[in-house]
C-alpha cells in the first residue's frame, strides 16, 4: 500500500472518528484531495457534513531521503457536530504511528498546528460551513546503516543486546502500523556529523555525532527510557563495533524537551578508528624442496647416552675444602 492508502485506512479504522462523519456510498466521508460534488449520487440525498479530505505533498530531504506536509480539512455545518469535536479524534488516529508503505522507509506524522476556517458564501441559516485545517509534518525514517566500521550499526547492535524487546525503526521489519509501547519502546539512530580528527600510521581516528530518537506512548515513559539509556552508556564508556574495535563515548547530551520525531532527544559524541592497513596474509606460492623429499618418511632413533661423572671443588676463604 502507498502512504496515502495507509493514512486513509487508519482514519477509516477509528470508530470514534467515523461515527461523527457523514456517509458516501455507505462509507465514512473521508476523501483524498477533494470530496465529490453535492449532487453526486453517492450522497443518496442525505447529509454531506461532517466530512474530511486530505492531501500529502512530498519533497526531498537530504538527511531522511524524503519528507513532506499533509493537509487535512474537516468540513462541518454550524447546525451539526462542530469541528472541534472531530479534530482531536484525527490527531489521536494519526499521531505517533509509524506507517510502512510498500518498498519505502517507514513514515510518521507529526502534528504542526490546527487552523479554523469559515466559508461565508453560503447564506442559508443553519447551513453555514466552517471547519479546521490540520497540518502534519510527514517524516521518513530510512535505515542509516552503511559500511563497517559504522557507528549506527554499532548502536543498533548495542540496543538489541541491551533491550531485546526494543524496536529499531528503519532496521527492524514492522507491520503496516506500529506504535511504541511502555514495555516495547522504539529507537532510531542517525549520523548527524562525521569528521576526521587524527591520522596515525595505522589508524584514522574519526569523531562523529549520533542523534538518537526514543519513542514511547507518554512523555514519562520516554523520559524513563532516555535516562536508562544515558546511564548505561555513561557507565560503559564505549560500544563495541562489529569488527570488535571500541567506539569511545566522548560526551552525551540528553534533552527530554526536544522533539522526539524531528530532532531527537539524544546527542552522542563518539570516537572510533579505521584501520589504514587492511589485514592480509602471505601466500606460499612455491617451495624448492622436491616432492619426493616431502613424502619421504624419516625414522629418527634417539638412544639415551650415559652421563659422564664430574667432581666439584669448593674453595672457602682460601682454604681447600674436601667433601
Amino acid at each position: 500500500m502507498t502512504l496515502e492508502d495507509l493514512i486513509y485506512n487508519r482514519l477509516l479504522a477509528s470508530k470514534n472518528l467515523t461515527d461523527k462523519l457523514a456517509k458516501f456510498d455507505n462509507l465514512p466521508a473521508i476523501f483524498y484531495q477533494a470530496a465529490p460534488g453535492d449532487q453526486n449520487e453517492g450522497w443518496k440525498g442525505k447529509k454531506q457534513y461532517p466530512r474530511i479530505d486530505f492531501v500529502v505533498d512530498m519533497q526531498a530531504n537530504p538527511e531522511r531521503q524524503s519528507s513532506g506536509l499533509m493537509t487535512l480539512n474537516i468540513w462541518c455545518i454550524e447546525s451539526g457536530i462542530p469541528p472541534e469535536e472531530i479534530e482531536p479524534e484525527v490527531r489521536a488516529a494519526l499521531c505517533d504511528v509509524f506507517m510502512q508503505p510498500a518498498e519505502q522507509p517507514p513514515y510518521c506524522l507529526a502534528w504542526v498546528r490546527s487552523d479554523s476556517f469559515e466559508v461565508s458564501a453560503n447564506t442559508i441559516k443553519g447551513s453555514h460551513v466552517n471547519g479546521i485545517t490540520v497540518l502534519f509534518d510527514v517524516l521518513a525514517f530510512p535505515c542509516q546503516e552503511t559500511t563497517d566500521p559504522d557507528p549506527i550499526m554499532a548502536m543498533n547492535e548495542f540496543i538489541k543486546e541491551w533491550e531485546p524487546a526494543a524496536v529499531l525503526i528503519g532496521r527492524d521489519k514492522i507491520p503496516d502500523y506500529f506504535t511504541a509501547g511502555n514495555d516495547k519502546p522504539a529507537f532510531y539512530f542517525r549520523l548527524a556529523t562525521l569528521e576526521l580528527a587524527q591520522e596515525t600510521n595505522t589508524v584514522a581516528w574519526m569523531h562523529g555525532t549520533i542523534a538518537g530518537h526514543v519513542f514511547a506512548p507518554s512523555a514519562e515513559a520516554r523520559l524513563q527510557w532516555l535516562k536508562y539509556l544515558v546511564d548505561t552508556l555513561a557507565t560503559q564508556g564505549e560500544v563495541t563495533m562489529l569488527d570488535t574495535s571500541p567506539m569511545f563515548i566522548r560526551s552525551i547530551k540528553a534533552d527530554s524537551a526536544a522533539n522526539y520525531l524531528i530532532t531527537g532527544q539524544l546527542r552522542i559524541n563518539v570516537r572510533f578508528g579505521i584501520l589504514r592497513r587492511p589485514k592480509y596474509s602471505h601466500v606460499l606460492a612455491k617451495t624448492n624442496i622436491p616432492r619426493e623429499k616431502l613424502e619421504e618418511k624419516v625414522n629418527v632413533n634417539v638412544a639415551p647416552q650415559p652421563t659422564a661423572g664430574y667432581t666439584v671443588e669448593y674453595k672457602l676463604a682460601g682454604t681447600d675444602y674436601e667433601e
